[in-house]
């Protein structure tokens, strides 16, 4: 959990939360967009610490400016995406280093990252072009795996969708910014799923195809649970259930395979700042012991969602049927709630 005490720049706020991970120690690692910086908050922590970033600086010489997405590999090296206006890069910040170098310069914004399993490849969703770009992990350009066809709707297309929202606090001001957050992941087999955020849909690229193929939503925005408005953050799991954070619903979706129907598991109450609601939803991560962590973009917090384990059993199979139904809320911090307009 991390941030609850409204929208700022002390070490016990944040001030537009997109990504969200988990170590293995139960330590949170949160971009503050606005803050261009990488706060980590130890378990039980009442305040974070700041691993990368500060101040928004010049993305060619590797320095933190509006970071959107991360991942982390094996070593511990982290990858983050950054953008400034249209354009953007990937900075590495390799384990024990205190500055990152840049890793790849891009005339798009950048919202999304993904490593494949082998930790071979860095998928970057390229947010002005409408498309997601293959790379090795040295940063070298290998090819387009999703859209790349101009925006649209068809299935060889993406669009991404430009939201208003009103959520950047300074000392004595709100200002209106761009919110451009969108979810990518690789499964084991090397497909891309990437949330096409303009068309309310998760869409799955196979290795080599020139589609994708929907695997939740497109069925128009709306609140029904076939249904996806404005998704960000996503998380396939061994079984191929689909997580979702479904933005402008407020709300956590599991989406089993084959099904393109959900379930609700955290959230879904309308927009708020009580513990059951968040004010629009970017980003999500489990930790090991399956436990949801939530970025309350609104809210300038992270919320914690723990999974009721008594239960189950510890075998896989239990683990995903009881992770799609059986959530109990962990309270963690309540803010006041800074309303948006889309």
């Amino acid at each position: 959990m991390a941030g609850g005490n409204g929208g700022g720049e002390a070490l016990d706020q944040l001030n537009g939360s997109y990504a969200v991970f988990v170590d293995s120690d139960n330590a949170v690692f949160v971009t503050d967009y606005y803050n261009h910086r990488v706060v980590k908050w130890n378990q039980g922590a009442s305040t974070g610490t700041v691993v990368a970033g500060g101040q928004c600086g010049n993305i060619g010489q590797g320095e933190l400016c509006h970071p959107t997405a991360m991942v982390f590999d094996k070593e511990g090296n982290m990858f983050v995406t950054v953008e400034d206006e249209h354009s953007g890069g990937v900075i590495i910040l390799k384990k024990g280093a205190t500055s990152g170098e840049t890793l790849i310069n891009a005339s798009s914004s950048l919202y999304g990252i993904a490593l494949d399993a082998d930790e071979k490849y860095l998928y970057v969703s390229h947010h002005d072009e409408h498309r997601v770009i293959k790379y090795t992990k040295n940063g070298t350009f290998e090819s387009a795996v999703a859209g790349g066809n101009g925006t649209g709707s068809a299935f060889n297309q993406l669009k991404y969708r430009k939201c208003v929202k009103r959520s950047s606090v300074s000392k004595t001001h709100i200002f209106f910014s761009i919110s451009l957050a969108r979810g990518i992941t690789v499964d084991k087999n090397g497909f891309v799923y990437v949330s096409d955020s303009g068309n309310h849909r998760v869409v799955k690229w196979m290795v080599n195809a020139t589609e994708g193929i929907i695997v939740a939503g497109g069925n128009n925005n709306g609140s029904r649970t076939d249904q996806l408005t404005i998704p960000n953050g996503i998380i396939v799991d061994e079984k191929k259930t689909i997580y979702v954070a479904d933005n402008e619903n407020h709300r956590v979706m599991s989406i089993p395979a084959g099904t393109r129907n959900g379930t609700i598991i955290a959230g879904g109450h309308g927009q708020g700042n009580a513990s059951n609601q968040f004010l629009n939803v970017d980003g999500l991560a489990f930790n090991s012991q399956g436990d949801l962590y939530v970025t309350d973009w609104g809210n300038y917090r992270v919320q914690m969602f723990a999974m009721d384990k008594t239960s189950s059993s510890g075998s896989n199979s239990d683990y995903i049927s009881f992770f799609s139904s059986k959530w109990t809320l962990l309270y963690c911090f309540i803010s006041f709630m800074i309303s948006f307009t889309i």
